[in-house]
């Protein structure tokens, strides 16, 4: 693609009469064609043609390719590493001197490798094929249904299974569970471990100490005692649905028809809290939980540092933390349709951080000075500070975006550079394609040019100077009123 790039500035570079550049190949634009710039005094380069379509950009040795939505490709060659998508989020890879990474939709992947811990490689086709290779205890293969064993792996640290369900086996530190015919039979043992199951009919295990459960025509009967062996023993009983009890020393839990009517005494947290049915009608009375839920009209809830209210949810929603750190809140009209959420530091007066986006009209944001906002926003409301998304899909419906800072800095663009505009310090450039150019700088001069060089005016150092019709020379005045080339400054695009 980069090739493929560089090619299609070289070919316009070739027609100057039409396309006399107005930064002497600093900033080139045919839109919606071609949008070139570069600076070498911070070494950066940017292509971007068809609009949002193709993109090409490096700083230093960092590079970037884009063909939305298809393809995402970052590297940095010196150090050797790169990271692409592909028709995100569908798959996605990424690899550096000891490890190569390759995922499509979860199912396929390959992690090849070096890490910390863990297996060295990995390679899996979900649900069928597993392969790795263990630190610890070498190589593993499965091909599901007929047969393997995998390690860690769905919570458990060995799985070896043939035929299955016919048979089965897991391990968990010391516990293992042996399956036939899973979920019917099982055997359950380890350190001072033991128990079996019938499933549904009974089933039975216990650890000396530690626990005992049993269930009797599962999902209905259910008796378990857990953590004897800690500070806070839990004794739960259940007839599903109509009956579920807990009782510890820190907490007592009653529901009736499970889920809808419960209560529950916090001793350790100091709460009290019963439903009268779950989730639309709730009090909680204590220090720690405290509120009133009557859903859809009002509810207002404070869990620790966390306080939510809504008022004929869910049209209206705030949701505020208050910690000795910082202050947020978060406020929500339909879900998504609109959210107004500011945070604020102890120390600092102006918010820290502010984001408003309005569904699917436009995203507002400012992080630490910086601000941003753009317009159309049909995915980022829903998915905020997703990257991947930032790069792959949000620049093809962007009709408008502005960055800025708090110093005076700005870029601006319209309609993928249609119009655009740029203010670094004393440095200004823009352009409404193809009607004018403007181009201004500390010590630089001004530039000034209609329909990209049919009338063109330049003033420095150097003296001043008009040309017509996209000729090179034209008429000097001034000191030093030579042919030379006054100095523009360079001015990389906003980022799409």
């Amino acid at each position: 693609m980069r090739h493929w790039l560089l090619f299609i500035v070289g070919v316009s570079f070739l027609i100057p009469p039409l396309l006399a550049g107005e930064a002497e190949g600093r900033i080139f634009t045919f839109w919606p064609l071609i949008d070139y710039r570069s600076s070498p005094e911070t070494d950066y380069t940017s292509v971007h043609a068809l609009g949002p379509f193709l993109k090409y950009e490096r700083k230093e040795n960092e590079r970037e390719y884009a063909l939305r939505p298809l393809y995402f490709r970052a590297s940095d060659p010196e150090a050797q590493v790169s990271f692409s998508e592909t028709l995100y989020p569908i798959a996605s890879s990424k690899s550096s001197r000891d490890l190569t990474y390759f995922q499509g939709l979860k199912l396929l992947s390959y992690d090849f490798g070096a890490r910390e811990k863990g297996s060295d490689n990995e390679f899996m086709l979900f649900p069928f094929i597993f392969y790795g290779e263990h630190q610890d205890r070498g190589r593993y293969f499965a091909f599901f249904p007929l047969g393997g064993k995998i390690y860690s792996m769905f919570g458990r640290d060995e799985i070896r299974f043939t035929l299955f369900p016919l048979y089965g086996q897991t391990r968990k530190n010391d516990r293992v569970v042996d399956n036939v015919l899973w979920p019917v039979f099982a055997r359950i043992r380890g350190e001072g471990e033991s128990g079996y199951k019938i499933w549904p009919i009974y089933g039975a295990s216990q650890k000396e100490g530690t626990y005992r459960k049993r269930f009797f025509l599962w999902p209905i009967f259910h008796s378990q005692d857990l953590g004897l062996d800690g500070a806070n023993p839990r004794h739960r009983r259940l007839v599903f649905p109509f009956y579920v009890g807990e009782r510890s020393p820190q907490r007592d839990s009653t529901t009736w028809l499970w889920p809808f009517f419960s209560h529950t005494r916090d001793y350790r947290r100091d709460f009290e809290e019963w439903t009268f049915p779950w989730p639309l009608f709730q009090v909680s009375r204590g220090t720690y939980k405290q509120g009133d839920r009557y859903l859809p009209f009002y509810a207002d809830e404070r869990v620790g540092s966390v306080r939510k209210r809504s008022y004929l949810w869910p049209v209206y929603r705030i949701e505020n933390l208050d910690t000795e750190q910082l202050h947020q809140r978060r406020d929500r009209i339909l879900f998504f349709l609109y959210s107004d959420f500011r945070e604020t530091l102890v120390e600092e007066e102006l918010p820290h951080r502010r984001r408003i986006a309005l569904w699917p009209l436009f995203t507002y944001e400012t992080r630490e000075g910086i601000g941003t906002f753009h317009t159309l926003s049909l995915l980022e409301p829903f998915f905020p500070g997703n990257q991947s998304i930032e790069r792959n899909w949000s620049p093809l419906w962007r009709l408008y975006q502005s960055k800025w800072d708090r110093q005076g800095n700005e870029i601006s663009s319209l309609l993928w550079n249609l119009y655009w505009k740029e203010r670094r310090g004393p440095d200004l450039a823009m352009e409404v394609f193809p009607l004018f150019f403007y181009n201004s700088g500390a010590g630089r001069g001004s530039e000034f040019s209609l329909f990209k060089g049919l009338y063109r005016y330049r003033s420095g150092a150097e003296g001043k100077k008009v040309s017509l019709f996209y000729l090179p020379w034209g008429f000097s005045w001034g000191k030093g009123s030579g042919d030379s080339p006054l100095e523009t400054a360079p001015a990389p695009g906003p980022d799409r």
